[in-house]
């Protein structure tokens, strides 16, 4: 209960709460037989709401995400240069998604000349599928990387069994490390999957004629959300049971 409640008192964690409700009512939405599309419509009203309410929150944005990327620079402290550079591109196209979300809630509003709202919200989806593609890129490439440490490892631990000196010490030390890097696996590939089923529903949102755009049912673009925010959930969980 008291990890909950942490959870909830925090901006990441209503976030992803709301975020997962919405896409939560969406599956329903889609799964309901035509006879109930009247109930079925008020479900997507109701997740429209729901997502509304998170461009809301974003408008505070900017100048945390700011910070962090003035904090994180051109990633001098990152050992691998792909991993670098594909870092400091999302964190410009991340920067750049804010305003141009901002400009079309305020179109949507009416604070602000309303002729180019559909291009507005067409251009935030692009934003969205082009930092969730470098996302995935980086996750594959520290899987890479992952896997040739898990390699070296191994070796070491061949190697250690062929040398009795201090062999007990050495081995704990290689069973920690491989514990290590298990976890930062894990990490990466909740990352990974996480992205990809947000690409699933960004190039869905696309204009007509690219790929699948257009063409999910609604149910699967539930089920790709829900994938996505619950593992935004778990992380924020397990960060908070982390800290307790």
């Amino acid at each position: 209960m008291d990890t909950a409640v942490q959870v909830l008192d925090t901006y990441r964690g209503r976030d992803k709460v709301i975020r997962t409700c919405g896409y939560t009512i969406q599956l329903i939405a889609g799964l309901l037989p035509k006879e109930h599309q009247a109930f079925a419509d008020a479900l997507i009203g109701t997740a429209s709401t729901l997502s509304g309410s998170r461009v809301v929150l974003r408008l505070c944005d900017d100048i945390p995400m700011l910070a962090y990327n003035m904090g994180y620079g051109l990633g001098g402290h990152e050992k691998d240069q792909f991993i670098r550079w594909v870092d400091v591109v999302k964190n410009m196209v991340d920067q750049f998604y804010g305003p141009v979300e901002h400009v079309m809630w305020a179109t949507e509003r009416q604070l602000l000349p309303g002729a180019y709202t559909e291009k507005l919200k067409e251009w935030c989806t692009k934003i969205w599928a082009i930092s969730l593609t470098l996302n995935i890129l980086r996750s594959l490439r520290a899987l890479i990387i992952l896997r040739l440490k898990k390699q070296r490892l191994a070796k070491s631990k061949q190697m250690e069994e062929n040398d009795e000196a201090d062999k007990k010490d050495d081995e704990a030390d290689i069973k920690e490390s491989m514990k290590t890097l298990k976890l930062q696996a894990f990490n990466v590939w909740l990352t990974l999957v996480g992205s990809s089923t947000d690409l699933v529903n960004a190039i869905n949102w696309m204009p007509p004629g690219f790929l699948w755009a257009g063409k999910n049912p609604l149910a699967l673009t539930g089920v790709m959300g829900m994938i996505s925010s619950s593992i935004g959930l778990y992380r924020v969980y397990a960060s908070k049971v982390k800290q307790a």
